[in-house]
């Protein structure tokens, strides 16, 4: 399984911090990634058989073009490729142009255009090395409070 590959090579490792108010299902398990969730993403990325990874491109258009998937971007002329993957909001792919608007059928339209959203937002406080902050927990879920609704002590929650 995914998670047993992520665990035997480290990626993860098992939540065994105090987390205050976390509802535990009978049988499962927490996981967290002590070198921060990005590192599952590049895991997956050094496993990928030398897949070039780009990064801060805007993709404008998608157009089938001679069996190939032409992608255009704002910067840059366009490129083509045999497959494209998704993986932006969903109001980023409703704003793209070219074929890809014809493919996308009308109910598929209605079920991304439904899809919804509820802003997060996260503070991050750093503290000089060796700082003790003094709680029974290394996260708690807050759920009387109309703004804050986690808390975390990540040092303390990766047990580094």
């Amino acid at each position: 399984s995914f998670c047993e590959e992520l665990l035997s090579h480290g990626i993860l490792k098992l939540l065994t911090a105090p987390i205050e108010g976390l509802v535990v299902k009978e049988g499962s398990c927490n996981y967290m990634a002590p070198q921060g969730i990005s590192s599952v993403v590049k895991y997956y990325l050094e496993q990928s058989a030398g897949a070039d990874v780009f990064y801060e491109r805007h993709v404008t258009h998608i157009s089938l073009r001679d069996g190939k998937w032409e992608v255009s971007r704002k910067t840059g002329p366009p490129e083509q490729f045999d497959i494209v993957i998704l993986t932006m909001p969903v109001p980023q792919i409703l704003q793209l142009q070219g074929d890809i608007v014809n493919i996308i059928n009308e109910s598929q339209k209605q079920q991304l255009e439904s899809a919804s959203y509820s802003s997060r937002y996260a503070l991050g406080l750093f503290y000089a090395a060796g700082t003790r902050i003094d709680v029974p927990w290394a996260a708690k879920y807050i759920t009387d409070n109309p703004c804050i609704r986690f808390i975390s002590i990540d040092n303390k929650k990766r047990n580094i």
